[in-house]
């Protein structure tokens, strides 16, 4: 019998490489299905870690908020109280002062600082809350006192001035300089939100009552986190909260001159 067996060889041959390609094409399978459950474990890994830090701010949040609802119920017993007492007699009508002829030493003896002093109070309040709107109108309640936060640091701090207006508004008077950014670039002349005022007018209110918790870490300085100010490098990092970067003085030594802030 006479011929060639290349036919058969080649179908070996094709046999050989079929099966060659297929076990390239399963190992190739085994290791896409390897990388996929890899990448899936780092997800799930990442997404655990996103949840747990969600939970704990707002389990922080959530604290403070209580803080500040029982702030607000205890104010309103005292108000209803007062409003509900009764008399003990009835108030007498001027009139009758006057026919009476009442001293006027009561007058004459009132201790009218006192009225400066009510007078001073509202003033801090009006300008913790312009800090607080201003800074941090958009940030969890967390972060709005962080911010106020920050103000009475620097208040207690020999560094800076002893009120809060005067922290505030230090170095407003000049284009640069200015320790808040929103005393000195025009944003006070935008139109208020009032809803987010009257927050804001509450939340510093209820901090110079002493609802007041140091998120910030002792914090006298902080940035927002898409900035890299050159004095940052120079501070102690003390908090990350919503969009601000919080620091302090590197020791408790005070240093001879403040950066600037903000």
């Amino acid at each position: 019998m006479t011929g060639h067996p290349k036919p058969h060889l080649d179908r070996i041959m094709m046999t050989d490489v079929n099966w060659t390609v297929r076990s390239l094409l399963a190992a190739a399978g085994v290791a896409v299905c390897i990388m996929m459950t890899a990448m899936s474990a780092t997800a799930s890994v990442k997404k655990r870690q996103v949840d747990r830090a969600a939970a704990d701010d707002v389990a922080g949040e959530a604290l403070l908020v209580a803080d500040f609802a029982n702030y607000l119920a205890g104010e309103t017993a005292a108000a209803r109280e007062a409003l509900t007492a009764p008399r003990l007699k009835p108030a007498i009508a001027p009139a009758t002062l006057i026919a009476n002829g009442a001293p006027i030493t009561d007058l004459v003896d009132f201790d009218f600082s006192t009225i400066e002093v009510a007078k001073l109070d509202s003033e801090e309040r009006a300008c913790l809350a312009q800090a607080i709107y201003y800074e941090a109108r958009s940030e969890a309640r967390v972060g709005q006192l962080a911010v106020a936060d920050v103000v009475l640091n620097r208040v207690a701090s020999p560094v800076y001035p002893d009120t809060i207006c005067e922290v505030v508004f230090q170095g407003s008077h000049r284009r640069t300089g200015c320790q808040f950014s929103f005393t000195c670039d025009g944003s006070m002349k935008a139109r208020l939100n009032e809803r987010k005022w009257r927050e804001a007018e509450m939340l510093a209110g209820a901090v110079l009552a002493g609802i007041r918790t140091p998120v910030s870490r002792n914090a006298t300085h902080y940035h927002a986190d898409y900035v890299s100010p050159p004095w940052a490098d120079t501070l102690t990092p003390t908090a990350v909260i919503g969009t601000h970067k919080f620091y302090r003085f590197p020791s408790r030594t005070i240093v001879a001159a403040a950066p600037a802030a903000m």
